[in-house]
């Protein structure tokens, strides 16, 4: 594997579209990506929920990011709150963006990337669509096309194991467009169950 600097990973991920454009701008990451960043890096972190309120919705969590080659350490917190949150998971939210800030941090990128976890889109107008949507629903469409139009039960076995992992993030990911297609899918698996009979 090629030796990057946060900065060349960070490239890497904008030229793939795997982070959300802002208008300012500036990119936010994916959890995941940035856990990714963390784990290639050696960075390791531990999290402390600090307090959290089920009746108020309201959560604070610190996260320390310690970079394991030069014992560096890195603190932030991570914060919830339903004026801040579009999310339902008001815990989980606040742990993301404590961890989330403190290895963006360690890497020496916060300030110019942000957590998709800190973005509230409660207000967005759905009309404003992201480089990454338009690339995640071109791409599945593709592999759309790919498993409903396999011509045997042998093509479409294996287009379905090609696309496993990539049906299962977009299920994290999109679970309402994931979960019209796995219905298509299962529409053509009976279609071809039931030409074979």
């Amino acid at each position: 594997m090629i030796n990057m600097t946060p900065k060349q990973y960070l490239e890497t991920l904008v030229n793939n579209k795997q982070c959300y454009d802002l208008d300012n701008g500036k990119v936010a990451l994916y959890h995941k990506d940035i856990e990714q960043m963390a784990g290639y890096f050696d960075i390791s972190v531990d999290v402390d929920i600090k307090t959290a309120d089920g009746k108020l919705k309201f959560a604070i969590c610190k996260a320390i990011a310690t970079n394991n080659g030069n014992n560096k350490k890195y603190s932030s917190l991570g914060e919830a709150h339903p004026d801040t949150n579009g999310f339902a998971y008001f815990v989980a939210v606040a742990e993301k963006r404590a961890v989330d800030r403190a290895i963006l941090k360690a890497l020496h990128l916060h300030g110019d990337v942000l957590s998709y976890e800190e973005l509230d889109l409660r207000n967005k107008p759905k009309s404003q669509p992201t480089k990454l949507k338009t690339k995640v629903k071109t791409l599945t469409e593709e592999i759309e096309t790919k498993i409903l139009s396999s011509k045997d039960k042998e093509s479409f076995s294996k287009n379905l194991g090609k696309y496993a992992n990539f049906l299962e993030q977009l299920l994290k990911e999109n679970p309402g467009y994931a979960n019209k297609l796995l219905e298509k899918i299962q529409v053509k698996q009976q279609q071809m169950e039931t030409s074979n009979v």
